[in-house]
Protein backbone atom coordinates (compact mmCIF):
# COMPACT_ATOMS: atom_id res chain seq x y z
CA UNK A 1 0.00 0.00 0.00
CA UNK A 2 2.88 2.23 1.24
CA UNK A 3 4.72 1.54 -2.43
CA UNK A 4 1.52 2.32 -4.25
CA UNK A 5 0.43 5.64 -2.79
CA UNK A 6 4.44 6.87 -3.23
CA UNK A 7 3.64 5.81 -6.79
CA UNK A 8 -0.08 7.88 -7.22
CA UNK A 9 2.21 11.10 -4.69
CA UNK A 10 4.77 11.21 -7.53
CA UNK A 11 1.95 10.93 -10.38
CA UNK A 12 0.19 13.35 -8.98
CA UNK A 13 3.40 16.05 -8.23
CA UNK A 14 4.44 14.85 -12.43
CA UNK A 15 0.56 16.04 -13.16
CA UNK A 16 1.19 19.77 -10.99
CA UNK A 17 4.59 20.37 -12.66
CA UNK A 18 3.00 19.55 -15.91
CA UNK A 19 0.64 21.85 -15.11
CA UNK A 20 3.17 24.50 -13.84
CA UNK A 21 5.10 24.64 -17.27
CA UNK A 22 2.45 23.97 -19.92
CA UNK A 23 -0.37 25.37 -18.13
CA UNK A 24 -3.13 23.36 -20.13
CA UNK A 25 -6.62 23.91 -19.67
CA UNK A 26 -7.77 20.32 -20.20
CA UNK A 27 -7.76 17.16 -18.79
CA UNK A 28 -7.84 13.99 -21.10
CA UNK A 29 -8.06 10.34 -20.26
CA UNK A 30 -7.38 7.86 -22.47
CA UNK A 31 -8.48 3.66 -22.06
CA UNK A 32 -6.11 0.94 -23.46
CA UNK A 33 -8.86 0.86 -26.86
CA UNK A 34 -7.98 4.49 -27.67
CA UNK A 35 -11.26 6.11 -26.69
CA UNK A 36 -10.92 9.54 -24.85
CA UNK A 37 -12.57 11.36 -22.78
CA UNK A 38 -11.96 15.17 -21.90
CA UNK A 39 -12.35 17.75 -19.30
CA UNK A 40 -11.80 21.23 -18.54
CA UNK A 41 -9.77 21.98 -16.47
CA UNK A 42 -10.94 24.26 -14.76
CA UNK A 43 -14.21 22.77 -14.21
CA UNK A 44 -12.58 19.43 -12.40
CA UNK A 45 -12.87 20.15 -8.49
CA UNK A 46 -10.39 16.39 -7.59
CA UNK A 47 -8.90 13.94 -8.93
CA UNK A 48 -9.18 10.45 -6.15
CA UNK A 49 -8.25 6.83 -6.50
CA UNK A 50 -10.39 4.39 -4.68
CA UNK A 51 -10.11 0.02 -4.78
CA UNK A 52 -13.06 -2.14 -5.50
CA UNK A 53 -12.36 -6.27 -4.49
CA UNK A 54 -13.47 -8.98 -6.60
CA UNK A 55 -14.35 -9.24 -10.44
CA UNK A 56 -17.25 -6.63 -11.74
CA UNK A 57 -19.28 -8.56 -14.08
CA UNK A 58 -22.77 -10.04 -15.23
CA UNK A 59 -22.32 -14.20 -15.73
CA UNK A 60 -24.81 -15.48 -18.37
CA UNK A 61 -26.88 -18.98 -18.53
CA UNK A 62 -28.03 -19.54 -22.10
CA UNK A 63 -31.33 -21.36 -22.01
CA UNK A 64 -32.46 -21.56 -25.83
CA UNK A 65 -34.33 -19.88 -28.67
CA UNK A 66 -38.01 -19.54 -29.42
CA UNK A 67 -39.16 -18.21 -32.75
CA UNK A 68 -42.57 -16.67 -33.16
CA UNK A 69 -44.49 -14.15 -35.12
CA UNK A 70 -43.10 -11.09 -34.03
CA UNK A 71 -39.28 -12.33 -34.20
CA UNK A 72 -37.15 -14.60 -32.25
CA UNK A 73 -36.49 -14.64 -28.67
CA UNK A 74 -33.69 -15.89 -26.40
CA UNK A 75 -33.83 -17.61 -23.40
CA UNK A 76 -31.33 -16.64 -20.60
CA UNK A 77 -30.07 -15.91 -16.59
CA UNK A 78 -28.54 -13.42 -15.95
CA UNK A 79 -26.44 -13.05 -12.18
CA UNK A 80 -24.34 -9.89 -11.12
CA UNK A 81 -21.35 -10.48 -8.91
CA UNK A 82 -20.99 -9.13 -5.79
CA UNK A 83 -20.38 -5.13 -6.47
CA UNK A 84 -21.59 -5.13 -9.53
CA UNK A 85 -24.37 -3.04 -9.57
CA UNK A 86 -25.92 -2.23 -13.06
CA UNK A 87 -25.11 -4.23 -16.59
CA UNK A 88 -25.47 -3.73 -20.11
CA UNK A 89 -26.52 -7.06 -22.38
CA UNK A 90 -25.86 -6.91 -26.38
CA UNK A 91 -26.09 -9.86 -29.05
CA UNK A 92 -24.36 -9.96 -32.39
CA UNK A 93 -22.78 -12.09 -34.67
CA UNK A 94 -20.06 -14.21 -33.38
CA UNK A 95 -18.14 -12.72 -36.67
CA UNK A 96 -18.53 -9.33 -35.44
CA UNK A 97 -17.67 -10.39 -31.43
CA UNK A 98 -14.81 -12.50 -33.06
CA UNK A 99 -13.50 -8.79 -33.87
CA UNK A 100 -13.83 -7.41 -30.09
CA UNK A 101 -10.33 -9.25 -29.19
CA UNK A 102 -10.61 -8.33 -25.56
CA UNK A 103 -12.42 -7.80 -22.63
CA UNK A 104 -11.61 -4.64 -23.25
CA UNK A 105 -12.73 -3.84 -26.06
CA UNK A 106 -15.76 -5.68 -25.87
CA UNK A 107 -16.57 -3.39 -22.26
CA UNK A 108 -15.94 -0.32 -24.52
CA UNK A 109 -18.12 -2.01 -27.03
CA UNK A 110 -21.46 -2.02 -25.18
CA UNK A 111 -20.44 1.27 -22.91
CA UNK A 112 -20.59 2.98 -26.29
CA UNK A 113 -23.64 1.74 -26.88
CA UNK A 114 -27.43 2.46 -27.10
CA UNK A 115 -27.99 -0.76 -24.76
CA UNK A 116 -30.58 -0.57 -21.82
CA UNK A 117 -29.20 -0.94 -18.13
CA UNK A 118 -30.70 -3.60 -15.86
CA UNK A 119 -30.19 -3.41 -12.12
CA UNK A 120 -31.46 -6.43 -11.05
CA UNK A 121 -30.71 -10.50 -11.85
CA UNK A 122 -33.00 -11.97 -14.16
CA UNK A 123 -33.05 -16.26 -13.13
CA UNK A 124 -34.99 -16.46 -16.09
CA UNK A 125 -35.15 -13.90 -18.64
CA UNK A 126 -36.34 -13.50 -22.50
CA UNK A 127 -34.33 -11.47 -24.63
CA UNK A 128 -36.95 -10.31 -27.37
CA UNK A 129 -36.47 -7.60 -29.96
CA UNK A 130 -34.26 -9.82 -32.62
CA UNK A 131 -34.60 -11.38 -36.07
CA UNK A 132 -31.59 -14.53 -36.35
CA UNK A 133 -30.79 -15.76 -39.17
CA UNK A 134 -31.16 -19.44 -39.22
CA UNK A 135 -27.72 -21.44 -38.67
CA UNK A 136 -25.87 -19.07 -37.95
CA UNK A 137 -23.12 -18.38 -34.60
CA UNK A 138 -24.43 -15.16 -32.17
CA UNK A 139 -22.68 -13.63 -29.19
CA UNK A 140 -24.51 -12.66 -25.78
CA UNK A 141 -21.88 -10.10 -24.43
CA UNK A 142 -22.97 -8.58 -20.88
CA UNK A 143 -20.43 -5.77 -19.43
CA UNK A 144 -20.79 -5.57 -15.64
CA UNK A 145 -21.00 -1.37 -14.13
CA UNK A 146 -19.31 -0.71 -10.59
CA UNK A 147 -20.84 1.63 -8.24
CA UNK A 148 -19.31 4.43 -9.56
CA UNK A 149 -20.81 3.62 -13.19
CA UNK A 150 -17.63 1.98 -14.39
CA UNK A 151 -17.93 -0.55 -16.98
CA UNK A 152 -15.82 -3.30 -15.92
CA UNK A 153 -15.86 -7.19 -16.45
CA UNK A 154 -16.96 -8.65 -19.64
CA UNK A 155 -18.74 -11.85 -20.56
CA UNK A 156 -19.51 -13.84 -23.23
CA UNK A 157 -21.91 -16.71 -24.31
CA UNK A 158 -21.67 -18.19 -28.01
CA UNK A 159 -24.87 -20.10 -29.45
CA UNK A 160 -25.92 -21.01 -32.79
CA UNK A 161 -29.79 -20.11 -34.32
CA UNK A 162 -31.72 -23.60 -35.33
CA UNK A 163 -31.59 -24.12 -39.13
CA UNK A 164 -35.15 -23.02 -40.94
CA UNK A 165 -36.85 -25.76 -43.33
CA UNK A 166 -36.11 -25.17 -46.90
CA UNK A 167 -38.84 -24.78 -49.87
CA UNK A 168 -37.96 -27.11 -52.50
CA UNK A 169 -35.33 -28.96 -53.07
CA UNK A 170 -32.10 -26.66 -53.21
CA UNK A 171 -29.31 -29.21 -54.17
CA UNK A 172 -26.63 -28.17 -56.67
CA UNK A 173 -25.40 -30.73 -58.87
CA UNK A 174 -22.00 -30.27 -60.63
CA UNK A 175 -19.57 -31.48 -63.24
CA UNK A 176 -15.60 -31.04 -63.31
CA UNK A 177 -15.11 -30.11 -66.87
CA UNK A 178 -11.52 -29.11 -67.03
CA UNK A 179 -8.87 -28.58 -64.88
CA UNK A 180 -5.46 -27.09 -65.74
CA UNK A 181 -2.55 -25.34 -64.47
CA UNK A 182 -3.76 -22.62 -64.42
CA UNK A 183 -7.75 -22.83 -65.08
CA UNK A 184 -10.57 -24.38 -63.58
CA UNK A 185 -14.14 -24.83 -65.01
CA UNK A 186 -17.18 -26.51 -63.70
CA UNK A 187 -20.60 -26.44 -64.53
CA UNK A 188 -23.54 -26.33 -62.02
CA UNK A 189 -27.11 -27.45 -62.14
CA UNK A 190 -29.50 -26.36 -59.23
CA UNK A 191 -32.57 -28.09 -57.99
CA UNK A 192 -36.52 -27.01 -58.21
CA UNK A 193 -36.49 -25.18 -55.57
CA UNK A 194 -33.10 -23.23 -55.76
CA UNK A 195 -34.13 -19.29 -56.17
CA UNK A 196 -29.75 -18.72 -56.85
CA UNK A 197 -26.67 -19.75 -56.15
CA UNK A 198 -23.31 -18.12 -55.94
CA UNK A 199 -19.75 -19.89 -56.18
CA UNK A 200 -16.04 -18.71 -55.52
CA UNK A 201 -12.56 -20.32 -54.99
CA UNK A 202 -10.04 -20.20 -52.10
CA UNK A 203 -7.06 -22.06 -51.48
CA UNK A 204 -7.96 -25.38 -49.54
CA UNK A 205 -8.29 -24.18 -45.76
CA UNK A 206 -8.50 -20.87 -46.06
CA UNK A 207 -12.35 -19.76 -46.91
CA UNK A 208 -12.92 -19.51 -43.15
CA UNK A 209 -9.80 -17.28 -42.19
CA UNK A 210 -11.04 -15.20 -44.67
CA UNK A 211 -14.78 -15.05 -43.09
CA UNK A 212 -13.05 -14.50 -39.78
CA UNK A 213 -10.67 -11.71 -40.91
CA UNK A 214 -13.80 -9.96 -43.35
CA UNK A 215 -16.96 -11.32 -41.53
CA UNK A 216 -17.46 -8.18 -39.15
CA UNK A 217 -15.81 -5.60 -41.39
CA UNK A 218 -17.88 -6.57 -44.31
CA UNK A 219 -20.84 -7.24 -42.15
CA UNK A 220 -21.77 -10.67 -43.63
CA UNK A 221 -23.58 -13.03 -41.03
CA UNK A 222 -22.73 -15.87 -42.57
CA UNK A 223 -19.68 -17.12 -44.76
CA UNK A 224 -22.80 -17.47 -47.41
CA UNK A 225 -22.86 -13.89 -46.97
CA UNK A 226 -19.21 -13.39 -48.27
CA UNK A 227 -19.80 -16.09 -50.95
CA UNK A 228 -22.71 -14.18 -52.44
CA UNK A 229 -21.17 -11.13 -52.61
CA UNK A 230 -18.07 -12.43 -53.97
CA UNK A 231 -18.54 -15.07 -56.12
CA UNK A 232 -20.25 -16.04 -59.35
CA UNK A 233 -24.09 -15.70 -59.19
CA UNK A 234 -26.59 -17.56 -61.44
CA UNK A 235 -29.86 -18.98 -60.67
CA UNK A 236 -30.06 -21.64 -63.80
CA UNK A 237 -27.92 -24.35 -64.85
CA UNK A 238 -24.57 -22.53 -66.03
CA UNK A 239 -20.69 -23.00 -66.49
CA UNK A 240 -18.29 -20.96 -64.50
CA UNK A 241 -14.27 -20.82 -65.06
CA UNK A 242 -11.83 -19.34 -62.80
CA UNK A 243 -8.30 -18.05 -64.24
CA UNK A 244 -5.22 -17.45 -63.07
CA UNK A 245 -5.08 -20.00 -60.40
CA UNK A 246 -1.71 -21.52 -59.09
CA UNK A 247 -0.13 -24.44 -60.70
CA UNK A 248 -0.26 -27.55 -58.64
CA UNK A 249 -2.95 -25.76 -55.17
CA UNK A 250 -5.42 -27.48 -53.92
CA UNK A 251 -8.18 -24.92 -54.06
CA UNK A 252 -12.15 -25.47 -52.50
CA UNK A 253 -14.75 -24.05 -54.54
CA UNK A 254 -17.34 -23.23 -52.16
CA UNK A 255 -20.99 -23.15 -53.91
CA UNK A 256 -24.18 -21.65 -51.57
CA UNK A 257 -27.87 -22.00 -53.02
CA UNK A 258 -30.38 -20.45 -51.38
CA UNK A 259 -34.71 -21.05 -51.66
CA UNK A 260 -37.47 -18.05 -52.34
CA UNK A 261 -37.24 -16.99 -49.02
CA UNK A 262 -33.44 -16.49 -49.12
CA UNK A 263 -32.69 -18.96 -46.77
CA UNK A 264 -29.34 -20.69 -47.45
CA UNK A 265 -29.26 -24.51 -47.75
CA UNK A 266 -26.05 -26.49 -46.30
CA UNK A 267 -22.71 -25.68 -48.20
CA UNK A 268 -21.39 -27.31 -51.15
CA UNK A 269 -17.33 -27.65 -51.12
CA UNK A 270 -15.74 -29.05 -54.30
CA UNK A 271 -12.12 -29.75 -53.92
CA UNK A 272 -9.79 -29.34 -56.82
CA UNK A 273 -6.20 -29.61 -57.56
CA UNK A 274 -4.37 -27.71 -60.64
CA UNK A 275 -1.90 -29.51 -62.12
CA UNK A 276 1.77 -29.17 -61.70
CA UNK A 277 4.35 -27.14 -64.26
CA UNK A 278 7.87 -28.65 -64.84
CA UNK A 279 9.21 -32.05 -64.32
CA UNK A 280 11.55 -33.92 -62.69
CA UNK A 281 14.62 -32.83 -63.54
CA UNK A 282 17.29 -29.79 -62.19
CA UNK A 283 15.08 -26.74 -62.15
CA UNK A 284 17.17 -23.80 -62.95
CA UNK A 285 16.27 -19.62 -63.65
CA UNK A 286 17.92 -17.36 -66.22
CA UNK A 287 17.80 -13.46 -65.15
CA UNK A 288 18.12 -11.00 -67.81
CA UNK A 289 18.24 -6.88 -67.07
CA UNK A 290 15.63 -4.84 -68.58
CA UNK A 291 14.80 -1.27 -68.97
CA UNK A 292 15.33 1.28 -66.33
CA UNK A 293 13.45 4.46 -66.02
CA UNK A 294 11.18 6.52 -63.70
CA UNK A 295 11.95 9.87 -62.26
CA UNK A 296 12.05 12.15 -58.66
CA UNK A 297 8.66 12.66 -57.96
CA UNK A 298 7.23 9.13 -59.15
CA UNK A 299 10.28 7.20 -58.40
CA UNK A 300 12.52 5.09 -60.49
CA UNK A 301 12.53 1.72 -61.53
CA UNK A 302 14.22 -1.48 -63.23
CA UNK A 303 12.60 -4.46 -65.22
CA UNK A 304 14.26 -8.05 -64.39
CA UNK A 305 13.01 -10.43 -66.15
CA UNK A 306 13.41 -13.99 -64.55
CA UNK A 307 13.01 -16.94 -67.13
CA UNK A 308 12.20 -20.55 -66.08
CA UNK A 309 13.89 -24.12 -67.66
CA UNK A 310 10.63 -26.22 -68.60
CA UNK A 311 11.43 -28.38 -65.50
CA UNK A 312 10.59 -25.54 -63.13
CA UNK A 313 7.12 -26.23 -61.33
CA UNK A 314 7.50 -22.50 -59.18
CA UNK A 315 10.22 -20.25 -58.69
CA UNK A 316 10.69 -17.14 -56.25
CA UNK A 317 12.52 -13.68 -57.17
CA UNK A 318 14.07 -10.70 -55.31
CA UNK A 319 16.89 -7.56 -55.69
CA UNK A 320 18.88 -6.32 -52.93
CA UNK A 321 21.33 -3.88 -52.62
CA UNK A 322 24.46 -4.99 -53.15
CA UNK A 323 26.00 -3.26 -51.01
CA UNK A 324 23.83 -4.62 -48.52
CA UNK A 325 23.99 -7.90 -49.56
CA UNK A 326 27.77 -8.22 -49.28
CA UNK A 327 27.54 -6.73 -45.15
CA UNK A 328 24.53 -8.99 -44.12
CA UNK A 329 23.87 -11.61 -46.25
CA UNK A 330 25.43 -14.96 -47.06
CA UNK A 331 24.75 -17.29 -50.31
CA UNK A 332 23.61 -20.20 -47.46
CA UNK A 333 21.48 -17.03 -45.75
CA UNK A 334 19.76 -15.96 -48.82
CA UNK A 335 18.67 -19.33 -50.53
CA UNK A 336 17.44 -19.84 -46.42
CA UNK A 337 15.73 -17.01 -47.20
CA UNK A 338 14.10 -17.75 -50.15
CA UNK A 339 12.71 -20.84 -49.20
CA UNK A 340 10.80 -20.28 -47.06
CA UNK A 341 7.20 -19.65 -47.60
CA UNK A 342 5.84 -16.31 -47.50
CA UNK A 343 1.84 -16.27 -47.75
CA UNK A 344 1.39 -12.89 -46.89
CA UNK A 345 3.16 -11.52 -50.39
CA UNK A 346 0.89 -12.79 -53.51
CA UNK A 347 4.24 -12.14 -55.34
CA UNK A 348 6.17 -14.53 -53.79
CA UNK A 349 5.23 -17.52 -55.71
CA UNK A 350 6.10 -17.29 -59.43
CA UNK A 351 4.93 -19.39 -62.21
CA UNK A 352 6.02 -18.82 -65.63
CA UNK A 353 8.11 -16.31 -66.66
CA UNK A 354 7.85 -13.16 -64.58
CA UNK A 355 8.71 -9.87 -66.02
CA UNK A 356 9.19 -7.69 -62.10
CA UNK A 357 9.23 -4.56 -62.00
CA UNK A 358 11.41 -3.10 -59.14
CA UNK A 359 11.44 0.03 -57.04
CA UNK A 360 15.48 1.41 -57.37
CA UNK A 361 17.32 4.27 -57.02
CA UNK A 362 19.86 5.52 -60.10
CA UNK A 363 23.16 4.78 -59.88
CA UNK A 364 23.04 1.91 -57.66
CA UNK A 365 24.44 -1.89 -57.22
CA UNK A 366 21.80 -4.76 -56.96
CA UNK A 367 22.06 -8.49 -57.05
CA UNK A 368 18.74 -9.93 -58.74
CA UNK A 369 18.38 -13.53 -57.20
CA UNK A 370 16.09 -16.53 -57.87
CA UNK A 371 15.39 -19.74 -56.94
CA UNK A 372 12.95 -22.75 -58.38
CA UNK A 373 11.50 -26.32 -57.58
CA UNK A 374 10.81 -28.58 -59.68
CA UNK A 375 7.50 -31.12 -59.95
CA UNK A 376 8.94 -33.24 -57.03
CA UNK A 377 9.58 -30.35 -54.95
CA UNK A 378 12.95 -30.46 -54.96
CA UNK A 379 14.86 -26.93 -55.23
CA UNK A 380 17.64 -26.21 -58.38
CA UNK A 381 20.60 -23.71 -58.00
CA UNK A 382 20.73 -20.31 -56.76
CA UNK A 383 20.77 -17.78 -59.83
CA UNK A 384 22.17 -14.20 -59.32
CA UNK A 385 22.88 -11.73 -61.53
CA UNK A 386 24.47 -8.30 -60.77
CA UNK A 387 23.82 -5.26 -62.22
CA UNK A 388 23.76 -1.15 -61.81
CA UNK A 389 21.54 0.86 -62.18
CA UNK A 390 21.83 4.24 -65.00
CA UNK A 391 21.93 7.47 -63.92
CA UNK A 392 18.67 9.39 -63.54
CA UNK A 393 16.80 10.28 -66.36
CA UNK A 394 16.92 14.07 -67.19
CA UNK A 395 13.32 13.50 -67.89
CA UNK A 396 11.25 10.31 -68.14
CA UNK A 397 7.57 9.38 -67.87
CA UNK A 398 6.56 7.08 -64.66
CA UNK A 399 6.99 2.89 -64.87
CA UNK A 400 4.56 1.74 -67.41
CA UNK A 401 3.36 -1.52 -65.44
CA UNK A 402 1.93 -4.14 -66.55
CA UNK A 403 -1.62 -4.64 -65.91
CA UNK A 404 -2.09 -6.72 -62.61
CA UNK A 405 1.40 -6.14 -61.68
CA UNK A 406 2.39 -3.56 -59.23
CA UNK A 407 5.50 -2.60 -58.98
CA UNK A 408 7.85 -3.85 -55.80
CA UNK A 409 10.29 -3.42 -53.09
CA UNK A 410 12.78 -5.61 -51.74
CA UNK A 411 15.33 -3.02 -50.15
CA UNK A 412 13.12 -3.59 -46.92
CA UNK A 413 11.15 -6.69 -46.65
CA UNK A 414 8.58 -6.63 -44.35
CA UNK A 415 5.45 -8.89 -43.83
CA UNK A 416 2.76 -6.03 -42.83
CA UNK A 417 -0.76 -6.27 -43.37
CA UNK A 418 -3.07 -3.26 -45.09
CA UNK A 419 -4.60 -1.30 -42.81
CA UNK A 420 -8.56 -1.90 -43.63
CA UNK A 421 -11.09 0.88 -42.73
CA UNK A 422 -13.64 -0.44 -39.43
CA UNK A 423 -16.75 -0.44 -40.35
CA UNK A 424 -19.26 -0.10 -37.41
CA UNK A 425 -20.62 -3.37 -36.03
CA UNK A 426 -24.40 -4.20 -37.07
CA UNK A 427 -26.53 -5.71 -34.41
CA UNK A 428 -28.77 -8.81 -35.35
CA UNK A 429 -31.44 -6.51 -34.35
CA UNK A 430 -34.09 -4.70 -36.05
CA UNK A 431 -35.35 -2.98 -32.65
CA UNK A 432 -34.26 -1.99 -29.71
CA UNK A 433 -34.11 -5.42 -27.81
CA UNK A 434 -35.41 -5.42 -24.39
CA UNK A 435 -34.79 -8.00 -21.26
CA UNK A 436 -37.97 -9.23 -19.92
CA UNK A 437 -38.28 -11.59 -16.53
CA UNK A 438 -40.79 -14.00 -16.72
Amino acid sequence: MKKLLSTIIMGIIGITSLFAQTNPNRVIITDKTGNSKGFLAERIDSIWFDKIEGRIAAEIEFFGIKSGSTGDTVSLAITRTEGCEAFRIDCLTKSMADMLTSEDAMASYIDNSDAEYYWQDFTNADMTGYELTPDVEYSIITVGYDKYGIACGAERVDFRAPKKELVGDCSISYNIDEVTSDKITISFTPGSGVAGYAACSYPAGTAEEQFAMMGGMFGFTTLGDMIKAFGFNNTGAATNTWENMDPGTDYEIYVQAWDVNGTYADMVIIPVTTKRLGGEGVAEMEITIGNFGGNATDGYWQIVTYTPNDQTSMHRDIIIEKEGYESEWTEERMIEFLKTDNPMDPYWNQFGVDEAYWNVDPETEYIAFSIAQNINGEWGPLASKSFKTPAAPAAASGAKKEAGKPARIMKSKTNGKTAIPMIPLKKATKTAPALIAR
